[in-house]
């Protein structure tokens, strides 16, 4: 662990890339897709294709990771990525929504890899770290919320300007092999393969269906998920609300973007910290207020003052959920179903946001914006009653254990 602090730096900075690669990818292919199809309903297809192909990646991917280690996981990871910016600047410049949308979707399978930084972060710290580690590298994202937005402008402005946005996409090329360039330089634990003698110390492997059914899984996967779900569904719309409904211009809404990101990733800060002193139930119920506070900012008014405060207290809301929900997967597996149940989580993670994108934009067309964010509390309901519902099991668990 002599290296923990230098690695959870490159980390950061690993996350920093991949989310301005993602940023920029979500930000602009909404708009993309309405340009080249004239669809509003349409225009969200390639955002939620590049998240089934995470969901339908995060399994193998990290199978994968667990055969052949975390740095050659990262890689490939990485080498998808090159090729997504590839594939959707060439959609972008033959016009091409097809090629485009599968240049998104191939981002999605670089998504899925990056998005183990989380988990590798607990497996270099100590123990008692792991929370904060897990905190400190998704805060990378902080950095990622101020530089994308200028990234992408630079790189739109100065490459095929002739052509809307199709310079952002080199962009995404560019910080691929900036990913390939920083994982080189971390030190990953060695992948040795476990003695018998340690098989039988990690415990037995349940099968799927009995991890699917732990109530730790199902708190920890639904609640992280449907931070993302929620979160999604409302920031991949508000860019086409902002622009082509309330008629602000493209600026104010990479402005309100790059304030939601921006407070997606500020309480990694401390967050960890608080779910280490107040436990991980308390801050997913924390995150449920602030997302209810969103949807309830949002529903007010079409100003832009509404637009910020809604996407600002709904980044805030993501960051108590999703970490929490991270930590809290700890207690759904033993060390020997690390992989299986890191990759099941992601699945239901992408799986599920896939969904809420691709519905994203043909919600908004056909019951508008206040109503979406109405249906954000039906969401928060269900998960209240899931978090309960947990509670109560684990302290029938720990009374039976305790009059055993």
């Amino acid at each position: 662990m002599e290296h923990s602090r230098r690695n959870i730096v490159l980390l950061f900075i690993s996350q920093a890339i991949a989310l301005t690669s993602t940023i920029t990818i979500v930000t602009y292919s909404a708009l993309v897709g309405k340009i080249l199809t004239g669809s509003t309903s349409m225009a969200t297809i390639p955002a939620a294709a590049g998240l089934v192909a995470a969901a339908l990646t995060a399994y193998p991917a990290s199978m994968l990771m667990k055969k052949y280690g975390r740095k050659k996981g990262f890689h490939l990871g990485g080498f998808f990525a090159l090729l997504a910016g590839f594939l959707s600047f060439y959609g972008i410049y033959a016009e091409h929504f097809i090629i485009f949308t599968f240049g998104v979707m191939i981002h999605g399978i670089f998504q899925a890899f990056a998005a183990f930084y989380r988990f590798t972060a607990m497996e270099i710290t100590a123990p008692h770290m792991h929370k904060q580690a897990v905190s400190y590298v998704l805060a990378g994202g902080l950095l990622a919320a101020f530089v994308a937005p200028s990234a992408a402008q630079f790189f739109e402005v100065n490459f095929y300007l002739p052509i809307p946005y199709a310079g952002t996409y080199i962009l995404v090329m560019v910080l691929s092999f900036l990913t390939q360039f920083i994982i080189v330089f971390v030190k990953f634990p060695e992948n040795i393969p476990a003695t018998q003698t340690e098989i039988i110390e990690q415990g037995p492997q349940s099968s799927i269906w009995n991890i699917l059914k732990r109530p730790a899984f199902l708190c920890a996967s639904l609640n992280a998920a449907g931070a993302y779900l929620i979160m999604s569904y409302v920031m991949t719309s508000s860019p086409m609300q902002i622009v082509e409904y309330c008629g602000f211009p493209l600026s104010a809404a990479a402005s309100v973007i790059q304030w939601h990101v921006a407070s997606m990733f500020l309480p990694a800060f401390f967050c960890g910290s608080l779910i280490a002193r107040y436990g991980s139930v308390k801050i997913l119920l924390t995150g449920m207020v602030c997302l209810a506070a969103s949807a309830t900012f949002a529903i007010q008014g079409l100003e832009l003052i509404n637009f910020y405060g809604s996407l600002v207290l709904l980044g805030l809301g993501w960051n108590f959920m999703f970490t929490a929900g991270t930590t809290l997967l700890q207690h759904a597996h033993n060390s020997s179903e690390k992989a299986r149940v890191q990759g099941m989580n992601d699945f239901v993670v992408y799986g599920l946001t896939a969904i809420s994108t691709l519905s994203s934009g043909y919600m908004l067309e056909h019951i508008g914006w206040m109503n979406m964010n109405k249906l954000v509390f039906g969401v928060l309901g269900l998960l209240f009653m899931i978090t309960l519902w947990y509670v109560i099991t684990e302290r029938k668990t720990l009374g039976a254990i305790k009059a055993g």
